[in-house]
Formats: C-alpha cells, structure tokens, sequence
C-alpha cells in the first residue's frame, strides 16, 4: 500500500478577519513563518509524502493560488469544489481521487491551518498510525490537552488496540462535542480523553466504505460524480453538488463507525484559529508581538499588526488584538478573539462585501 496525503485547504478564516479574506484567507497566508500555511503543511510531511503523493482539496476560487503556492505537486491533484459543503464531501471527493489513481492508497488527511511543533514525533504518530490503519481502521491522532479547552471537541478512549512504533492505539469509545468548562476539567481529571485535532489515516477502500455503509447519499453523489469524470472535470459536479449536504466527516461518519481508533500523541499542536491563538503561538501571553510601526507607553500582551507604513501608538493597552489592513481596522480584547466572527457575519447581512 502506497501512502498519499490530502490537505484540506478550504474554509474562509473568518475568525483572523480583517488579514484573512475571501480572495486569501489564512491558509495561503504566511502567518507563523516566512511560507504560507499550506506550503507549512506540506513540508512536515515531505520526509513520509513525496510531492506527486499530495493532493489539496480546496475551494474552486483557490485552485490558482494552491499551485502558484505548491507548485512541486501535480496541478491534477487539486481539487476544487464548487462551494463549501463541509468535511465529509471534501474528504469524499478527495478518496474518489484516490481511489481512482490508486485504489490500495492509504491516505492521510491534515489541515492546512494547523501548527506542530514536534514535527519528528508526528510523523513517528503518522507511521504509526499507517500500520493501525491497514488492519481497517479508520485512525485519528488524538492530541494530549493540556488545558480544559472548551474550543475543540473531545475523543474519550476505549479498550486497548495494538501497540505500534512507541504508541498505543485505542478503540474510540465516543466523541464528544465542545464542551463547557466544568465538563472540560472533568475530562482532564479522569483521564482518557483526547483533543480531536481532525488528523486521520485510513485506507481509501475503508473510508469508502464508511461512506457507503454511514452516508449513502454521499457515497451515491460521488458514484455519480466519479461517473461523470471525477473530481478533477469541473463538469462532473454539476447537477449533483447542490444537493450535497453540508456536514463534518465526524458527525456524518466517524460518530458512528464501529471500527475507529484513535492513537493519542503529544506533537506540539495547535489549531491557529483566531488571532488570541496567534498572539500565543507568536509571542506568549505577556510580550507584545508586533509586526508593525509601533511605539507604545504601558501597553503588554498585545498583538499589533499592518500590512501598510502608519505608525500605530498605543497607550496602556493590555491584552489586546489591533490589526490594521488599511481598509480595515480591528481592535478588540484577546479573549473576545472568537468574536471576531460576529463582525463578518454583520458586515455580510449589511452588504459590505466588499471588506470580505
């Protein structure tokens, strides 16, 4: 079995608004580095994946940009959906390309806006995860919390599987939705339960299968599709995507499937989600980080961005998020990072597109 990665690189960023926009959202941004996220992704894995091994599925606006970004891999293996429709359909169209180059593919899915640190350790999981996943598995990372985060969902562990590589794989016993505090710390205090990162393995025949058995109007569309050309005929999807139903690979496949494992491990990981998680990531909960013309009198753990040459000053600032774009400019407190979202929504429903 020949092992192949998919990177899911759509979605808008809306929570790293006004930097992250429609026509470039955070994913094709150099946001931690001097290369974009996307180009980040595909480098942690290029020790297991050769570049001809990646495929991308992204939005259909986004095709130019992931291969003027990745221009080592195959224009063939973008993929571009016509409109977001959730995990599951860009997963699905995803293994149909697969399963239609190489059908005893074993593939990875990652996330092109996520950080890991300890990227040797990962691909020591990734590995490890193969082998679980060629006994039919359908595998996921669990990543070790080390906070009562009430952002992610959560995978408690079931009986023990196999061990493999210096890891143990485990049934899934549940998912569990993004809980509350109090339920968070609970998790943390029995033990048993890992962050769900959205990292998988699995054998391209299994996850079809899944499909099939999970969501059979799903499996049905990308007959049809596959029938009609396959994801990389943009005629293919017409008369078929617009019934397709938006919803996440958990809640249409991995929530019910018997044969889940999950593989817990400890690689650094974050998921770089609104600007709060970048100020961490980039500087720490104290030091300012900035990227910008900045002169300051009192002002600590605030994260000042500007893509443009006016100075920003700031007086007695603490903890807070200012991000100037030259047609946008965003001030809020870290820990109202989450609702930077609420924004896009408004500018939306008033018709500033525009600023999108």
């Amino acid at each position: 079995m020949t092992l192949y990665a998919l990177i899911m690189a759509g979605g808008a960023g809306s929570r790293l608004w006004p930097r992250s926009r429609s026509t470039q959202p955070k994913q094709f941004l150099p946001l931690l580095s001097d290369n974009t996220m996307v180009q980040e992704t595909a480098a942690r894995v290029r020790d297991l994946i050769a570049p001809d091994h990646l495929f991308v599925a992204t939005g259909r606006d986004y095709v130019e940009l992931v291969a003027e970004q990745l221009p080592e891999m195959p224009r063939a293996h973008i993929i571009g959906e016509p409109g977001g429709r959730g995990s599951a359909a860009g997963i699905g169209l995803g293994a149909l390309a697969l399963r239609r180059h190489d059908p005893d593919a074993v593939m990875l899915v990652l996330s092109a806006d996520h950080m890991i640190r300890n990227v040797p350790v990962f691909n020591a999981a990734l590995q490890a995860a193969v082998e679980v996943a060629q006994h039919g598995y359908l595998v996921t990372l669990g990543i070790t919390p080390d906070e009562p985060h009430t952002g992610y969902g959560y995978i408690q562990r079931g009986d023990h599987l196999m061990d493999v590589g210096g890891f143990t794989a485990a049934k899934v016993r549940r998912f569990v939705e993004k809980p509350d505090r109090a339920r968070a710390q609970s998790y943390l205090a029995e033990g048993g339960y890992s962050w769900n990162g959205g990292i998988f393995v699995w054998r391209v025949d299994a996850i079809m299968a899944a499909f099939q058995t999970h969501m059979p109007a799903l499996y049905a569309q990308l007959q049809e599709i596959d029938a009609c050309g396959g994801p990389s005929d943009p005629s293919a999807f017409i008369g078929v995507w617009d019934e397709v139903e938006n919803v996440t690979i958990d809640y249409g496949v991995l929530e019910h499937a018997p044969n889940m494992a999950v593989l817990p491990v400890d690689i650094g990981w974050n998921d770089v989600g609104d600007w709060n998680t970048l100020a961490t990531l980039s500087g720490g909960n104290n030091e300012n980080v900035v990227q910008a013309d900045h002169i300051h009198v009192d002002t600590s753990g605030t994260l000042v961005y500007s893509d443009g040459a006016r100075l920003i000053a700031t007086i007695g600032l603490e903890n807070f998020l200012v991000v100037d774009t030259g047609d946008a400019l965003l001030i809020a407190p870290r820990e109202r990072a989450q609702d930077v979202k609420k924004l896009v929504d408004q500018l939306r429903a008033t018709g500033r597109t525009e600023l999108l």
